[in-house]
């Protein structure tokens, strides 16, 4: 709730500032005609130019913001499936520690979707998601227990082929959990936030500039140019927290889900 809050805010406070740069540029465009009559034929090779770089800047921002959304789903995928295989191995061994261990990794992969099914916050200053710390390191005592216990199920002396392939997917299940971690902090540089924050301002004054050479003013040009700018910034901020904002991937959580209820 408070990166939605502070999202808007933010998104509200730039469509304002659009408006009265809007106009602060028609009124400098309106003097500018008194001065020069006619004579802003030169001028729009600096807007176009502006405007392009404002594009081109917008279009790769959502693209990799697209890209690293997309990656973050397919890792939920990834995890579900390697819990999965950890489960079905460890069905390999027939002996009461095995089944043991069946349960303590059911009770990871309940932890592991608790983690992110609760409330969790925002910092603004580390630029990052902060989830529960007990949680977590519930989640860490339950991984070394599964560790300890798998490398108890294999040892030396009795090594047999089914130990192998346990061992590899359970490493497996427990790399892409780190990864999933460190996609949640995968961002482009704040710079870029200021830079498109501060580009989309200065756009909006050459846009009113140019529109002095109307005979009235258009508020609906100025609101949709606005509008279409603020929706911008806020979609590229939104999608790279997807859950913390507005677009999410929790409906994509039901694949970790339904490879918990097939633990039997």
């Amino acid at each position: 709730m408070t990166f939605v809050l502070f999202s808007l805010g933010i998104a509200a406070a730039f469509f304002v500032s659009s408006l009265v740069l809007l106009n602060f540029g028609r009124r400098l465009g309106l003097r500018y005609l008194q001065k020069e009559p006619g004579n802003m034929a030169g001028l729009t090779t600096v807007e176009g130019a502006v405007f392009a770089l404002i594009g081109l800047l917008f279009a790769f921002t959502i693209s990799g913001g697209l890209q690293r959304f997309d990656e973050r789903r397919e890792l939920v995928t990834k995890e579900a499936n390697a819990a999965m295989t950890a489960y079905d191995r460890l069905a390999l061994f027939d002996d009461d520690a095995a089944r043991n261990l069946q349960r303590k990794l059911k009770e990871y992969v309940r932890a592991r979707i608790d983690l992110y099914l609760m409330p969790h916050d925002f910092s603004l200053l580390e630029h990052r998601e902060l989830f529960s710390a007990e949680q977590q390191d519930k989640i860490q005592t339950l991984k070394n227990n599964l560790s300890d216990g798998a490398v108890a199920l294999c040892p030396h002396e009795n090594f047999r082929p089914a130990c192998s392939i346990t061992l590899i997917a359970l490493s497996n299940l427990f790399e892409v959990a780190r990864l999933r971690e460190g996609a949640s902090e995968k961002h482009p540089p704040q710079i870029i936030y200021i830079i498109l924050f501060g580009l989309g301002l200065g756009g909006s004054l050459l846009a009113g500039f140019g529109m002095a050479a109307a005979t009235t003013r258009s508020w609906i040009h100025m609101l949709v140019f606005a509008g279409t700018l603020t929706v911008a910034l806020f979609t590229v901020t939104d999608m790279e927290y997807p859950r913390l904002g507005l677009i999410n991937i929790e409906n994509f959580d039901h694949f970790l889900m339904d490879a918990y209820e097939q633990m039997r």
